[in-house]
């Protein structure tokens, strides 16, 4: 065949001009008449011999969108040039309706390839996150032989050409959030109930259904908390939905001898994916025992008649001693005042030496001794009072 057309092309290299335009119409000729005419012969394949494309691709995986896990999704096709002789120009085209959540790229160019051979490209898809798992992206790739052996393709010659369509899907993720505003210590008596309040929502990408549960909740049991109602909560939520506001009744430990302190771990999860993240959140409670609360009022009960007696007869002279040390007080300022009053009355100035000071105490039992008690000082003192 090499030897054919090199003597082919010496013949036609040495041809008159007329003679090389001759031949060069004799080529296309036959080109368009094996084009028109071979496909009609039966045959296993229906394919051009001449030229021909073969266009394959991988199908697309599911994008995730989530926000802690988004990835472009990648795509792989494949064209073959199945020409049997000549090299082969093909283009590559696309219809797209990703619209602005979604993008399609490296499906477009031109790609020479010799008869048999084949060659790849990536396909790239991108999106926004957090889109619904609802939204679905048609498309189509195709494959078109636009040259054959440097020979355009263009009409009335026919093109071969081969296509892909596909979706590209969304990937379904679970995304949850625990609110629970009231995350203060909760102080209880033993034995009596309390109720912790939260809601919870679903910032998935689909319908889902969240759930609620405590985390410990076998410690808490083994500590001796018990539940009034449900030990957890689920509620089948739409895409962005809160639940409505939820109560856990909790009957705090009975039988303890001391103050027992425990967390309350709640945790919200997603029924959709099992590997999104928990939401958790931590609620104190401390229980008061009963033991340590009346222990005042055991004490006292404790205590003997007798001893209440003494106790009595002790505050009893307490009092009577406070109301006396009143009275005195009051005297002796009277006295004072008379005293300063006299002095002030005086005009001589003695020169007498001062006589000795007298103790303290010998001075107030003097006083004690002038005092001149009117009945009425008691009556003044308990009015004060």
């Amino acid at each position: 065949m090499k030897k054919c057309t090199f003597f082919h092309h010496i013949h036609e290299r040495n041809s008159p001009p007329h003679e090389r335009l001759t031949m060069r119409g004799r080529s296309l000729a036959v080109l368009m008449a094996a084009i028109f005419v071979l496909p009609l012969l039966p045959a296993t394949d229906a394919q051009n011999p001449i030229f021909g494309v073969n266009l394959t691709c991988d199908d697309p995986a599911e994008m995730d969108v989530s926000p802690s896990g988004y990835e472009p999704v990648e795509m792989v096709c494949t064209i073959e040039n199945t020409a049997t002789i000549g090299a082969t120009k093909i283009e590559i085209t696309n219809e797209w309706n990703g619209g602005a959540t979604a993008d399609m790229l490296g499906a477009t160019g031109e790609y020479s390839i010799e008869a048999g051979e084949s060659e790849d490209f990536t396909v790239t898809f991108s999106g926004t996150t957090k889109q619904p798992s609802s939204n679905s992206f048609d498309f189509e790739i195709f494959a078109t032989v636009v040259e054959w052996n440097s020979v355009p393709l263009n009409e009335p010659l026919p093109r071969e050409n081969d296509s892909y369509a596909n979706s590209l899907e969304i990937a379904t993720y679970g995304a949850v959030e625990l609110l629970l505003s009231d995350t203060r210590t909760r102080d209880v008596e033993s034995g009596s109930e309390f109720t912790i309040t939260f809601q919870f929502t679903n910032k998935g990408n689909d319908n889902d259904r969240v759930r609620v549960d405590l985390a410990n909740l076998n410690e808490l049991k083994q500590a001796g908390f018990s539940f009034i109602g449900s030990e957890f909560f689920a509620e089948d939520l739409a895409m962005g939905f809160t639940s409505e506001q939820k109560e856990m009744k909790i009957l705090a430990p009975s039988d303890i001898a001391s103050t027992l302190n425990f967390d309350l771990r709640f945790q919200a999860s997603s029924t959709n994916d099992p590997d999104a993240p928990l939401s958790e959140t931590v609620v104190p409670v401390s229980v008061q025992s009963s033991q340590s609360s009346g222990s005042l009022t055991e004490g006292i009960s404790e205590v003997g008649e007798d001893d209440l007696i003494l106790y009595g007869a002790i505050a009893g002279g307490v009092i009577l001693l406070i109301l006396l040390l009143g009275v005195v007080s009051r005297s002796v300022k009277k006295k004072n005042a008379k005293q300063n009053a006299e002095q002030e009355a005086a005009i001589e100035l003695d020169d007498q030496e001062t006589p000795p000071q007298q103790d303290e105490f010998d001075d107030l039992f003097n006083d004690l001794d002038n005092l001149e008690i009117e009945a009425d000082e008691f009556d003044d003192l308990l009015d004060e009072f």
